[in-house]
């Protein structure tokens, strides 16, 4: 077990995300993680009571994951990330960058196209007991439009392509970080709070 001293040298270590990029990360990844299951959870219920409950539940953490992923972008512009391992090759570090923007894009995408099929139609946005505000101009920009059609073409691609893109890129995330940390390219302790480089 690490000394207070250890935790702290290996916070300070420039080859480390700081803690607060690293706890974003893990809080984020665990709540995809609940919310790809709930979602399927959500989708096998026959109970309609049960179903609200557990869809308000998601939706609340849907727009959870929105506000960390914006605190994430603002840290990450604002925090220089430590610098890639000079043993990987030119193609790997393109590819972990073309896979860390498309998860960018996708943590906005999916909790932002959710925020807007639960703005179509006047009915409240849960978010943990409180009442979310809907998204601003949606009633205006579909006006004249058959909205239940928007929204379940919304929903369609909410729920599969875009979640099915998610679970994908996460398995290379992870394979990836594997891959490297048993060819002489360790990452894993750049990431994991208490894993020694």
């Amino acid at each position: 077990m690490s000394s207070p001293a250890e935790v702290e040298a290996l916070a300070r270590d420039p080859a480390r995300y700081s803690t607060v990029a690293i706890a974003l990360h893990w809080i984020i990844a665990v709540a995809i993680a609940v919310q790809i299951g709930l979602g399927w959870y959500m989708g096998g219920l026959e109970d309609k009571t049960a179903e609200k409950a557990v869809e308000a539940i998601h939706i609340s953490l849907g727009l959870t994951i929105l506000l960390l992923t914006l605190c994430r972008l603002a840290w990450r512009l604002t925090h220089r990330p430590p610098a890639e391992p000079a043993t990987l090759a030119r193609w790997e570090r393109i590819l972990a960058s073309l896979v860390h923007r498309i998860f960018y894009v996708l943590l906005l995408i999916l909790p932002l196209s959710g925020w807007f099929m639960e703005s179509i139609g006047p009915r409240p946005i849960p978010f943990w007991g409180l009442a979310w505000p809907h998204m601003p101009g949606v009633p205006a920009l579909l006006s004249g439009f058959d909205t239940h059609m928007i929204k379940d073409t919304v929903e369609e691609v909410h729920g599969s392509p875009l979640v099915w893109t998610m679970i994908v890129l996460v398995v290379l995330h992870v394979a990836g970080a594997l891959k490297h940390q048993f060819d002489g390219s360790p990452v894993l302790g750049r990431m994991l709070p208490f894993l020694r480089r």
